[in-house]
């Protein structure tokens, strides 16, 4: 007998599928943006099992995007916050809050379980861009375990998905620049034609910040939720996986299903409608 909470998510998924969700653990590591609203998606699904890892707060400059960001929780802990709305949607969830966010110290006991929760069997790593280091360390633990990682990055009206499976190549040697930072123009394969250059640079560069909406978050986290659905329904490969990757822009009703290329050579995407990406 399926829950009442989830009976109009019927038709999409199956009976199957719906107990499957309800066994399943997913660690969403970053819980602002698209963090905050997968997590939020994940329990209105059914999902059994969410860890929320971040250390931060709401500040009133999250307030464009950040799903559990209000003049009443400017202050409060993101993953208290979130947490709770997740509680609030899907009372049996076993959910588990980690304040301090991913560490190298924590990585393992994390990915671990623990409380009531079995090993963590798929990760959203929605790290902010100054998180590099855990970035790192979270990638190659999910590598040695042999767990699927993602990665969704908000671009304005859209979202690029990045999945990474255990046979992958190592997250710094595709995506991290000698001085340690994140390469954004590696990462993000493609800009709305209505990006403003400047924010663009000055973001690249570790001088601003970058430029998104909520549609983006929504939409990196719409795009994250629907591959572990995925997942869960046909195994891990079937998630669009490195060296692919998906993106999608509204506003330039545009849909890429591209593929990674060394950095000699250019990337051969499959566009759909809307002017080319930039």
């Amino acid at each position: 007998m399926v829950e009442q909470r989830f009976q109009r998510n019927l038709g999409v998924v199956d009976e199957v599928t719906l107990d499957k969700l309800a066994q399943t653990h997913v660690l969403v590591a970053g819980v602002g943006g698209a963090g905050g609203q997968c997590a939020v998606d994940l329990a209105r699904l059914g999902f059994g099992g969410v860890t929320l890892a971040d250390f931060d707060v709401y500040e009133r400059h999250n307030m464009n995007r950040q799903v559990g960001c209000f003049e009443s929780t400017l202050g409060r802990a993101k993953v208290e916050v979130v947490g709770r709305m997740c509680l609030d949607i899907h009372p049996s969830l076993r959910l588990r809050q980690v304040s301090e966010g991913i560490t190298a110290e924590n990585v393992e006991a994390v990915l671990d379980g623990g409380r009531g929760l079995p090993p963590v069997d798929y990760v959203v790593e929605v790290i902010d861009i100054a998180g590099a280091r855990e970035k790192e360390v979270l990638h190659r633990a999910c590598r040695q375990r042999g767990v699927p990682v993602m990665t969704g990055l908000m671009l304005g009206f859209g979202a690029a998905l990045h999945v990474f499976q255990p046979d992958a190549p190592l997250y710094e040697t595709l995506y991290m620049l000698p001085d340690g930072r994140i390469d954004l123009p590696a990462i993000i394969p493609h800009l709305g034609s209505y990006m403003l250059r400047e924010y663009m640079d000055a973001c690249y560069q570790g001088r601003g910040h970058a430029p998104t909406c909520v549609v983006g978050a929504t939409s990196a986290a719409g795009m994250m939720v629907t591959e572990l659905v995925r997942a869960v329904m046909h195994g891990p490969r079937a998630m669009v996986s490195w060296p692919e990757y998906l993106y999608v822009d509204f506003f330039d009703h545009c849909l890429v299903r591209g593929r990674a290329a060394p950095a000699s050579q250019p990337a051969a995407p499959q566009v759909a409608g809307g002017p080319p990406p930039r």
